[in-house]
């Protein structure tokens, strides 16, 4: 009997220790689960930060200091694409294994950026008049300027990229309609001309338009006259019989012309000599010289040098011609149209400023073939004669700012140039530049043997070859 009771007692023990085992057990039971999501989604180069994991009982968190762990990690994000994440814990002598999933993609659109708030429409033609200048750029594909598409639509030019991800961006701009333009005189021939002194003066006319330049039929009265006889400057005036309020000028310069081409003009073996850059520290000197032969020339303006803006006033005062060359001479001009003829207009307001008049001839810098126009001089060119301006190249390059200006003797190379690309029987448009002291030494030499030679010297006026480069597009 009493054997009985204790081995009833030991299975009684046996029984209660089991109990409390697995109780025991059972409150202190683990896991380990990932803090946030097990897939996330990451920008392209954005940085990854990892959200991590937590032990858990059954009843709260365990500091996971007391615990073994690696995380294994191969995420790039500068590399679209899947990534895995492992992790790796012992706690308690137990492993846990968990895995998350990152993919790494492109999902920020393009920027497109521009100055203009909006475009004009011109009333004339329809077309678009406001010049656009913009970029595009993506944080993955990097510059898509020139995979921006245009479209206009319910009054708005609508710009559009989309990179190689598929994300899309646009951009609208209002179109704005331009004021119907006012009725004008258009001049026959150029508005500003010269003629030589004792020549014949061509009254060309005007007709009257509206501001799109359709004729009218209409009548105008023409006021002044010029007298080829005696040297000075004429004004022609022209003015509507219907709208005396409309009216335009022409201006006649009558210069006096050297004896050595003294015969009526030919066409025949002319010297147009252009002087490009300046005025200058030189330009002076080589007017005293053009003055000695009564020799005419044109200058292609600029305002690199502000101290010497005044001999702008003394060039057109001499009887020279006036172009413009560029306020600047840099070759941001030719970024955008907006650029160039900022540029222009600004350096035809100090011609103007200077003699009282502006002038509608000029010169690229760097000629119509340059390679620097971002948006093509063939488009820039195409403005330039829309806006009934002329622009001239040159025929004959005495190299002062080329070959010569590595040569020990710089003055005869220029003079060596200069005659060797003289041609008879044509218009010489000859480029030099008057802020080179050698060009202005070498000049009188040039002269000399252009009238020893039976050439002609010109400033460019309405008759002279308007000798133009092929654009580069």
């Amino acid at each position: 009997m009493k054997r009985r009771i204790t081995l009833f007692v030991l299975l009684l023990l046996i029984v209660n220790f089991t109990c409390v085992y697995f109780l025991f057990k059972s409150a202190h039971s683990y896991s380990v689960k990932l803090n946030g999501n097990d897939k996330v989604t990451l920008s392209f180069r954005a940085e990854y930060d990892d959200a991590g994991f937590t032990i858990y009982n059954s009843k709260r968190k365990i500091d996971k200091e007391d615990s073994e762990y690696s995380i294994i990690s191969n995420i790039d994000t500068k590399v679209l694409g899947e990534y895995k994440i492992e992790y790796k814990v012992i706690y308690q002598g137990q492993e846990y294994v968990l895995e998350r999933t990152v993919e790494v993609v492109d999902n920020e659109a393009p920027v497109i950026e521009t100055t203009k708030a909006e475009v004009e429409k011109s009333y004339c033609s329809g077309e678009l008049v406001t010049s656009i200048d913009f970029t595009a750029n993506d944080n993955y594909d990097g510059d898509l300027t020139d995979k921006v598409e245009r479209e206009e639509k319910d009054g708005k030019l609508i710009l559009s990229v989309t990179d190689s991800n598929g994300n899309k961006t646009t951009l609208e701009l209002p179109i704005v309609d331009k004021d119907k333009p006012s009725n004008k005189i258009t001049l026959n021939g150029r508005a500003n001309m010269s003629v030589g002194l004792g020549s014949t003066y061509t009254e060309e006319g005007a007709y009257y338009s509206d501001g799109c330049g359709e004729k009218i039929d209409d009548l105008i009265d023409i006021e002044g006259s010029v007298d080829t006889s005696k040297t000075g400057t004429y004004t022609i005036t022209y003015t509507s019989k219907t709208d005396s309020s409309v009216k335009a000028t022409r201006t006649v310069n009558v210069y006096n012309m050297p004896s050595s081409y003294a015969a009526p003009y030919t066409g025949n073996s002319i010297i147009y000599l252009t002087f490009d850059d300046g005025p200058g520290a030189y330009t002076k000197s080589i007017l005293d010289t053009l003055d000695k032969y009564n020799v005419k020339a044109t200058f292609f303006v600029t305002n690199q040098f502000p101290g010497y803006q005044n001999l702008i006033a003394e060039e057109a005062k001499r009887g020279h011609t006036i172009g413009v060359h560029s306020k600047t001479h840099a070759w941001s001009i030719y970024y955008s149209l907006d650029n160039y003829w900022d540029d222009f207009n600004q350096m035809n307001d100090i011609i103007e400023k200077q003699t009282g008049k502006k002038t509608d001839i000029l010169r690229f810098p760097g000629g119509t073939s340059n390679h620097v126009a971002k948006i093509g001089m063939s488009n820039i060119a195409n403005s330039v004669i829309s806006k009934g301006y002329h622009y001239y190249d040159w025929n004959v390059c005495v190299e002062d700012a080329g070959a010569c200006v590595s040569q020990s003797d710089k003055a005869a190379c220029v003079y060596n140039y200069f005659k060797n690309y003289l041609r008879p029987g044509r218009d010489n448009i000859v480029l030099l530049h008057d802020i080179k002291s050698y060009t202005a030494q070498s000049l009188e030499k040039m002269i000399q043997y252009g009238l020893n030679n039976g050439y002609t010297f010109r400033a460019i006026d309405d008759q002279a070859a308007e000798v133009h480069f092929k654009p580069y597009k």
